[in-house]
């Protein structure tokens, strides 16, 4: 037997772990917003619309757990609130991150469209207190 066959066969769950994996990853990693600086993400929150930011790490098993419900509750609020979503290792969701006191991530802002922080919230996202959050910054 070939040196390869023989690696297959003994190694064939592990790759298919491995593979499995890199797959889950590439599908749920977050490619977030690009902002040229945090003025513009400032200009973003009082632009008279609510405005919910994720702070999130492509690194953060939470966060890419929790990327589909964050998508859903992106389509859900279609309209009524944009949701920026900024990496903490980008420079300018460094610095605003730092200025905010996010602390963890996932961390969730809800600003209201005058740019009053309504919500706060780090760790695995609760989507209702979210969204009503942002009905009540609609108010």
């Amino acid at each position: 037997m070939s040196q390869w066959r023989i690696f297959f066969k003994e190694n064939w769950l592990t790759l298919v772990i491995v593979l499995g994996l890199a797959g889950a990853y590439i599908l749920l990693r977050t490619p977030g917003d690009v902002f040229a600086s945090p003025e513009a993400i400032e200009a973003q929150i009082t632009a008279g619309q609510p405005t919910v930011i994720e702070f999130y790490s492509n690194r953060c098993s939470i966060c890419l757990i929790a990327k589909p419900k964050v998508d859903r509750l992106e389509k859900e609020m279609q309209g009524q609130a944009t949701l920026l979503r900024l990496n903490v290792k980008d420079p300018v969701g460094r610095k605003l991150a730092v200025k905010w006191g996010v602390r963890g991530v996932p961390s969730f802002f809800v600003f209201n469209g005058e740019g009053t922080l309504v919500y706060a919230s780090a760790g695995s996202p609760n989507i209702e207190e979210v969204k009503n959050a942002v009905e009540q910054a609609i108010q």
